[in-house]
């Protein structure tokens, strides 16, 4: 079927409001664009208009949106979809990449490389209408130039290290960690994991984060909780489980211990803040920032003890 010259835009945020940024420069650059808003099915109108590409827009990818994703690219297999979202994770990522979606970005977006991605798929899609052509040398056929652009972003990549050395067995710990956050983790598992006994794992781990390994994993559910906290559908109660506490009362002294309120009240933070249209991006970059610093492990980490 004969592919029309507009990008289509699939709004599936649960806030009312988005960062439409990305929109705009690509109408800059000569991209006419259309919108489908929530309650709006555009499996139609991709049938009837195949467009260049769609973008799937999510604030936090709830159920009903990301299997909207999932039927669409069912339906619709020859339309490169995009997964933009504001909410990230890894787990989020590889499913995307399962879900065959085309790439995957993260607000703020990377404007350079999502401008690059537009204007590979267009000189495919309508070859016709390719204002500045690929240099020979730089794209020997469509489905190599489609094949590079199609690279797994940065944020879903894991570091390639020797499986004996020391970086190599904490990554492998954290990305244990990271799996069964939901759950109570023993130390000598992880240890098991990683091949080293428990006194071994014990004194690699101090030695490369400069925290103990129960310090970190207890900063590392608060900061998942303060992740999923910005999610105004998901309870308090369901994020105290699915980071892994059994109780809620014991969840909320140590969540107010770390970020000096209770949940309920970061929440209600979150949902006042108010930011300025200019100040999105920098608010964006405040938020990323906050969460790397609570859950980064290198040698820089700083954690403030606990108080009885």
């Amino acid at each position: 079927m004969k592919t029309h010259d507009y990008v289509l835009v699939v709004v599936r945020n649960l806030k009312e409001t988005f960062d439409n940024d990305y929109i705009e420069t690509l109408r800059q650059h000569g991209y006419r664009v259309e919108l489908v808003f929530a309650g709006q099915d555009p499996i139609p109108v991709m049938e009837a208009r195949p467009p260049i590409a769609a973008c799937f827009q999510f604030d936090y990818p709830d159920l009903q949106g990301l299997a909207d994703l999932r039927q669409t690219k069912q339906r619709v297999a020859t339309v490169p979809l995009l997964m933009i979202t504001q909410a990230h994770s890894e787990h989020l990522a590889v499913w995307a990449f399962r879900s065959r979606v085309w790439d995957y970005f993260v607000h703020p977006i990377d404007m350079p490389r999502f401008l690059e991605v537009f204007a590979s798929l267009r000189s495919v899609r309508l070859p016709g209408k390719n204002k500045q052509p690929i240099p020979a040398d730089e794209a020997p056929d469509s489905r190599r130039a489609l094949d590079i652009q199609n690279a797994i972003p940065p944020e879903a990549r894991l570091r390639c290290t020797s499986p004996g050395d020391a970086q190599s067995q904490l990554d492998r710990a954290i990305s244990f960690l990271d799996k069964n956050l939901h759950r109570k983790i023993a130390q000598a598992e992880v240890a098991e994991s990683c091949g080293l006994s428990t006194f071994q794992f014990s004194r690699l781990f101090k030695r490369l984060t400069g925290v103990t390994f129960q310090e970190y994993l207890l900063h590392r559910r608060i900061a998942e909780a303060m992740r999923l906290l910005a999610n105004p559908k998901v309870s308090i109660t369901d994020v105290c489980f699915t980071v892994g506490f059994r109780d809620l009362s014991y969840f909320t002294r140590v969540f107010q211990r770390y970020v000096g309120q209770p949940p309920s009240r970061y929440r209600l933070s979150l949902a006042n803040k108010q930011p300025e249209p200019s100040s999105t991006q920098a608010a964006s970059f405040r938020q990323k920032a906050q969460l790397q610093r609570l859950t980064a492990a290198t040698s820089e980490f700083s954690l403030l003890p606990l108080k009885d």
